[in-house]
């Protein structure tokens, strides 16, 4: 994941600080969102290339997320073989 940018006035851009704090499933349904307002076929262009940069930051934390997630289940099962294994 990237860091946070800084916008014009200087201040740090904390968006992604902001979507590391949601819940997978609250990620999912973001991102969710944007492509049903992509798939609607009301797509206005101005606003396209926003939501698709937003739509790359909530698959870059879900990615990360996911990824966390598959190192705690190996950890669990590990020590779950430790356990049979005794």
């Amino acid at each position: 994941m990237s860091k946070a940018s800084n916008n014009v006035d200087g201040n740090v851009d904390n968006k992604e600080t902001q979507l590391d704090k949601l819940s997978l499933t609250e990620l999912m349904n973001q991102l969710d969102q944007i492509v049903a307002w992509f798939n609607s076929g009301e797509v206005d262009i101005d606003q396209a290339a926003a939501k698709f940069d937003e739509g790359v930051k909530l698959a870059e934390v879900i990615k990360a997320k996911l990824a966390e997630t598959d190192t705690k289940i190996n950890q669990i099962k590990l020590k779950l073989e430790k356990v049979v294994e005794q």
